[in-house]
């Protein structure tokens, strides 16, 4: 998410000192698109990192300071900046046939396969989680995979939903129906970029944001765009 390989869109370039002050850091998963850069940024921050048990192994032969690296298995709720945290175990999403065919086309045809293999090997998936944030009563729930069960995440009664959209041919109507099971007051996108060229395929933001209108008028969609900010609408009291 901060390495951004030649090709890559939108074309920025990214330094870790500009992420010098970060004190937390969420690894859902041990994909290399989600831990490839934790351990630099790990390093150069001194943040906490919770991750998967097998990812924290990894980094630790990165170089970063074991007292830093917290196990997802081992710690299913703390504390952060006055904020509750909770580690909900969860499932990957299930890749399907149309899209593992449109991925692997994309990969041949741009030649980017002798540089993801070695990237698939290094970084394991390893277990999964969700993370509920809770501020004083607003709950932002963190989904890195979107493969959990709805009906169990919807029962946190999270305030806004962190959705990853990616991994399905289905996109629109695997969120519309997770969406509309959970009801939040604010979803809000992400993982449906081009960090890594003859990878990463374009997925159907526009519908889906059409779709939700009509489906969930009363709930905001945020779309974020790399370097612009955004804010959560969160309500007095």
């Amino acid at each position: 998410f901060l390495s951004r390989p030649p090709g890559a869109r939108p074309d920025i370039r990214f330094s870790l000192e500009d992420f010098r002050s970060v004190s937390l850091i969420l690894v859902s998963h041990g994909h290399f698109d989600h831990a490839m850069d934790v351990a630099g940024l790990a390093r150069i921050s001194g943040a906490r990192v919770q991750a998967p048990l097998k990812t924290c192994g990894i980094l630790k032969k990165q170089g970063v300071n074991s007292a830093l690296l917290h196990a997802n298995e081992q710690f299913s709720d703390f504390s952060w900046n006055g904020a509750r945290i909770r580690v909900e175990p969860s499932r990957h999403i299930v890749f399907d046939l149309p899209l593992i065919r449109k991925t692997l086309g994309l990969t041949l045809r741009g030649g980017s396969w002798a540089r993801i293999l070695p990237l698939l090997w290094r970084y394991p998936a390893g277990s999964n989680s969700e993370f509920l944030l809770d501020f004083d009563g607003y709950r932002i729930l963190f989904s890195g995979s979107g493969g959990g069960d709805w009906d169990r995440l919807a029962r946190l009664r999270p305030h806004c939903c962190m959705i990853p959209f990616a991994g399905r041919s289905d996109l629109t109507d695997f969120y519309l129906d997770a969406m509309l099971r959970v009801r939040p007051e604010v979803v809000l996108l992400h993982h449906f970029d081009h960090f890594f060229p003859s990878f990463c395929v374009d997925y159907p933001v526009e519908e889906f944001r059409e779709k939700f209108s009509r489906a969930l008028p009363e709930t905001r969609l945020i779309v974020p765009k790399v370097l612009e900010t955004f804010s959560l609408p969160i309500r007095d009291g």
